[in-house]
């Protein structure tokens, strides 16, 4: 059992650690990106390329919703392999010009209901938000060729970056994207953001990463970052997906180079070069989830000098009022700045 350090005053290590470095060591972690394949930058910009050639068909069905001062409409997004992803998207009543966010969720969950996103709207901003393709009510109609029997998504086309799970999904956030820059989008934004914890936090830096128009990021905890670090911490979550895939289909770990291969071309940290707009992000020190080193690893290799990491020592991978509290605060600075 990893060591647990009780909080000791005037001291620098303070919080209790689940098997990861010292804070100090956290705040300098800023690993060598020996997983990053010498085609990364290639094989992104011929992704954009060919998603540029998609028009997306988007079917926006504006609701009759109880509160007044607000408009709510629900999205079918026929994505480039005709995958119809289901979203949201709430505005301010009657506006066309508004600041906008691009909310995305954590591993299994939804594009949320309008409640989650009146505290933006009170602030005049418009989100929109998306089913990740087979989570929430968005099918997948990705074909892999590998089975697996690990539940979940990570493990779907791991032997091929071309055909890979995260591959897809990267492919649709950026004709989402796109989508949003068109004159179909409801809304010109005036200031975009992009922003999400976990999952929806590495996809948010992903997407920061991929699109050079985005104006701020909230990333929160963020998944799919740092995959060599945190296949050897993490304790539960998607991650040991992974693990436990070599150990019923791979017990010597004979294609883990190739496994780390496909994984380096999706990883959220290979994006933060590319990231230079004012970032948020926020860390438990007793997450098991998402370990704190792999979140350090992304925070560290912002390019952004506006940047600020927000640390809970005593928090695990879990809803963080405070850190919302800190969040709000951030995006109003960015909407009115």
């Amino acid at each position: 059992m990893a060591e647990r350090i009780l909080p000791v005053i005037g001291v620098i290590n303070v919080g209790r650690k689940v098997g990861d470095y010292p804070l100090n060591e956290l705040r300098k972690y800023r690993p060598e990106l020996t997983n990053k394949p010498s085609d990364f930058q290639m094989f992104w910009d011929n992704e954009k390329k060919e998603i540029s050639t998609f028009t997306p068909d988007v079917a926006v069905n504006w609701r009759d919703y109880a509160v007044p001062t607000v408009d709510v409409a629900d999205l079918t997004f026929t994505s480039w392999d005709e995958t119809p992803l289901k979203g949201l998207f709430v505005k301010p009543k009657g506006v066309t010009e508004c600041p906008a966010i691009f909310f995305f969720h954590g591993y299994t969950g939804s594009r949320g209901f309008a409640t989650n996103f009146l505290k933006w709207t009170t602030l005049g901003i418009a989100v929109v938000s998306f089913d990740v393709r087979g989570q929430g009510d968005s099918p997948d109609y990705g074909k892999y060729e590998n089975g697996s029997r690990i539940l979940g998504w990570m493990l779907n086309g791991i032997h091929d970056p071309k055909n890979y799970y995260f591959t897809n999904v990267y492919r649709d956030i950026l004709m989402q994207l796109n989508w949003v820059w068109s004159n179909s989008f409801p809304i010109q934004p005036t200031r975009f953001g992009v922003i999400g914890g976990s999952q929806g936090g590495g996809l948010a830096l992903t997407a920061a990463g991929l699109d050079g128009n985005v104006d701020f990021v909230a990333a929160d905890w963020p998944f799919i970052a740092h995959f060599e670090r945190a296949l050897e911490v993490a304790l539960s979550g998607p991650y040991m997906e992974i693990v436990n895939y070599f150990k019923w289909h791979d017990p010597q770990y004979e294609a883990y180079e190739n496994v780390l291969k496909t994984l380096g071309y999706i990883d959220s940290v290979h994006f933060c070069d590319r990231i230079t707009c004012p970032t948020l992000m926020g860390v438990g020190l007793e997450d098991a989830i998402t370990p704190p080193s792999t979140v350090f690893a992304a925070y560290n290799h912002l390019a952004a000098k506006d940047k600020n990491i927000e640390v809970y020592p005593q928090f695990v991978h879990e809803a963080n009022m405070f850190h919302e509290e800190k969040k709000i605060a951030f995006i109003a600075k960015q909407i009115n700045g």
